[in-house]
């Protein structure tokens, strides 16, 4: 059994969302935002987790951009908690940082990284397959991911195939990973669930803090040279002028693609509960409960929105009455300086408008 002060969990929350445009801004990227209640998607992941470990024992890894957002949205989570990266590097340099700074507090930490911007239902069930994932990583210097048993053969997931058990934890079992797959065709992905081998990825991880590090030496050299270098400076003056200099070296890379896919150490343990990453305008839609005519307005603007013969739309409202007539299955963003309106089916598309927006150099609206 894991002693519960060896226990940490690091909420990566630097990442942009730019599916989720206008309302998702740089400034503002959705792990900030109110999207499904009053309490923004980082609120409810750290309210998730938080009666499993201490607050001490959990962090946040952001941008610098976003320190006083978190600190703002977050009072309960003490101050030196907030790991700040100079810019972005991807999850693998986030996970790294996060690891030098608990393995210089505890020789011993299990850790457990997870998304900011991720829906969860089940509570319970949640932190039931995390501690068992937590388990399977103290057991032995493994790399154990949580997979999802699989719906539908979704398209814009990643899967990971299990093969033989390895570990018996309780009633559970952590399985050996023979390989990962990054959003499959639909033929593939219906293949894959037909055989009962496959999992979604949900980007879950658990290890033990060493471990993670000598993974990033092992496939990750350049990255791992640079935690070195930073971890010989935590605490003095130089850490911020250090941290700054090893990260704009750096290229962005994912833990999956940079550690976990080249590993031959890594388990996965089997989750039974709803997630879903909010990636898109579509994902919202699907998730929250709609009208009799299937629309959905969010936001505190329901009274500035008129949908007359309107089916199958989600509607946020501004500052503005938005009024719709005749419409069926569209994606309609208001805000005070940009409107979008797509159709439902492309809201996955709507980052090849935040790229159009970069070339054009409209950075206002970024």
């Amino acid at each position: 059994m894991v002693d519960e002060k060896d226990r940490y969990i690091v909420i990566l929350a630097g990442g942009g969302g730019t599916r989720l445009w206008p309302k998702s801004r740089q400034a503002m990227p959705k792990q900030f935002l109110p999207l499904i209640d009053h309490e923004t998607l980082l609120q409810k992941t750290f309210e998730r987790v938080a009666d499993s470990v201490e607050s001490a024992n959990i962090l946040v890894v952001t941008s610098g951009n976003f320190e006083g957002l978190v600190t703002k949205q977050l009072p309960k989570l003490p101050k030196k908690n907030i790991l700040v990266e100079p810019v972005p590097a991807g999850t693998a340099a986030a996970a790294g940082l996060a690891a030098i700074h608990i393995q210089n507090r505890n020789k011993n930490a299990i850790v457990s990284t997870i998304a900011s911007d991720h829906y969860i239902e089940e509570k319970e069930k949640f932190l039931l397959a995390l501690g068992t994932a937590v388990e399977a990583a103290s057991s032995g210097d493994y790399l154990v991911t949580l997979g999802l048993m699989p719906t539908s053969p979704h398209t814009g997931l990643g899967y990971i195939h299990a093969g033989e058990m390895t570990a018996k934890i309780g009633a559970e079992s952590a399985q050996k990973v023979v390989g990962f797959t990054e959003k499959p065709d639909r033929e593939t992905a219906e293949k894959y669930i037909a055989s009962g081998e496959y999992f979604w990825n949900a980007n879950i991880n658990s290890y033990k803090a060493s471990v993670i590090l000598d993974s990033f030496l092992s496939f990750m050299p350049k990255l791992s040279d640079g935690l070195g270098r930073v971890k010989e400076v935590i605490g003095t003056k130089k850490e911020n002028e250090v941290t700054e200099k090893v990260w704009r070296g750096l290229k962005p890379e994912s833990i999956d693609t940079g550690v976990l896919e080249k590993a031959k150490n890594v388990l996965v343990v089997k989750a039974n509960f709803t997630w879903l990453d909010i990636g898109d305008w579509s994902v919202l839609y699907d998730l929250l409960s709609k009208s009799k005519e299937e629309n959905i307005v969010l936001g505190d603007g329901t009274d500035k929105v008129l949908h007359l013969g309107t089916k199958g739309t989600l509607i946020y409202p501004s500052h503005r009455l938005v009024a719709l007539l005749g419409l069926e299955d569209l994606v309609v963003i208001d805000t005070p300086d940009a409107l979008l309106i797509c159709d439902k089916k492309k809201a996955q598309d709507v980052k090849k408008i935040v790229e159009e927006l970069k070339i054009r150099s409209h950075n206002d609206y970024l």
